[in-house]
């Protein structure tokens, strides 16, 4: 029964707790500055670092450099994945209510925090495939289209560029989905174009506030993005507590505790 139940709760319909996330963020942000903070901190030094090795070995002249300088770039894929789930993973454990994450023992939260690496990865992995198979799509297709009618040809790759579009945005919550809530990637996917799709423009104005305080971040340079990096996290992780409408918990939860 309970699985049942859970399988059912997501069907419900789910509206983004948009006027709440800021202070709910800045709560989870008062809690334990010093390890967002930090975790940041690691992750810029170690992305940066990557990205200054690797364009100085492509200016080297030689084969090996070349190639040491590819497998440097690729080492910042996971070298930003990691750090980045684990920002999330942190926001979530200390955003309100803060007791369920500390009901978590430390070898059961490493577990689960190995699983989640595991699974977003997944995730970025497939929708990279479904992104860039529909960019092929649309080039051999437009290709094909030119030799008839070039309008035709220019028709058809505005709309699937707009449908690739909407289905990036679709998938702006994805990843904090799948770390709140544990979803598999297809069931994350799934829920975040279901989440986005009733909450079109609460989702935009997500996008502009996360814009807006990134913006802000890079005016004060790399101390700025040590505010701007984590709170954006907690943001997005607080947009994962969605609010369902008359249900009896729903209204006791609008507000932070």
């Amino acid at each position: 029964m309970a699985q049942s139940s859970e399988s059912r709760a997501p069907q419900l319909t789910e509206r983004l707790p948009l006027t709440t996330i800021i202070p709910r963020a800045w709560i989870g942000f008062s809690k334990a500055p010093w390890r967002f903070v930090g975790l940041t901190a690691l992750m810029l030094i170690t992305v940066s670092g990557l990205s200054v090795i690797s364009r100085d070995l492509q200016q080297a002249e030689g084969l090996w450099q070349s190639t040491i300088s590819d497998l440097v770039f690729v080492a910042t894929i996971p070298s930003t994945l990691v750090p980045l789930v684990a920002l999330l993973h942190l926001a979530d454990q200390y955003l309100p209510s803060i007791h369920t994450a500390q009901s978590i023992e430390p070898a059961k939260g490493r577990q689960q925090l190995r699983w989640i690496f595991r699974q977003t990865a997944a995730l970025l992995l497939l929708e990279s495939v479904i992104l860039i198979g529909g960019l092929n799509t649309l080039k051999i297709i437009g290709a094909l289209m030119a030799r008839q009618s070039g309008v035709f040809s220019a028709v058809i790759l505005i709309a699937g560029g707009l449908a690739l579009i909407l289905w990036t945005l679709s998938q702006t919550l994805a990843i904090p989905l799948l770390v709140h809530h544990g979803h598999r990637p297809l069931a994350a996917m799934e829920h975040s174009r279901r989440l986005v799709q009733t909450n079109r423009l609460k989702v935009l104005a997500l996008l502009g506030l996360l814009i807006g305080v990134n913006l802000i971040g890079l005016m004060g340079a790399f101390l700025g993005l040590l505010l701007s990096i984590p709170f954006s996290a907690l943001l997005l992780m607080a947009s994962c507590r969605t609010q369902t409408p008359w249900v009896s918990d729903s209204r006791r939860n609008i507000l932070p505790t």
